[in-house]
């Protein structure tokens, strides 16, 4: 397992690859110890450079993720949602064909291992509220701001 932190104007960035993958991506305060260089790194720290400037709208970066059959739908279901789109957690649980799921969709984007690359921050309220966010409020809104999301 390698790891990275990356300053960007949203917040510190914390990376994690695991053979050939990037299975973690998290919000910290600090950097961590250890700054491995990888390919995949590397790759993730230039497409995430470029998503923040607003000159990337899709990411080619290698990701993996492990949860439940549930969470494993949801972010699936929120890897669909076009930049600059948003969805309710309503309609997440609609796309996974289980519509009673609103506050379980919530949860899901909580315990989201890959934030911003598995766009949780795409989906809000039904009544446009943010929602919470791994790194809060103020970090979903300027991800919003990158994307020119208008509630």
């Amino acid at each position: 397992m390698k790891q990275r932190t990356i300053i960007t104007q949203v917040s510190r960035i914390n990376l994690v690859e695991e053979d050939g993958a990037i299975i973690e991506l998290s919000f910290v305060d600090a950097s961590v110890s250890n700054q491995d260089n990888s390919i995949i790194l590397s790759l993730a720290e230039k497409e995430i450079q470029e998503y923040m400037k607003g000159k990337r709208k899709t990411f080619s970066i290698p990701i993996r993720y492990v949860g439940s059959k549930f969470q494993m739908n949801v972010w699936k279901a929120m890897l669909e949602i076009p930049y600059g789109e948003v969805r309710s957690y309503r309609e997440v649980a609609e796309m996974i064909h289980n519509p009673k799921s609103c506050r379980a969709v919530g949860n899901a984007c909580n315990k989201n291992p890959i934030a911003i690359l598995i766009p949780c921050h795409r989906v809000i309220a039904s009544n446009h509220k943010l929602g919470g966010f791994g790194c809060g409020p103020d970090c979903k809104v300027r991800l919003h701001e990158i994307e020119n999301i208008k509630l």
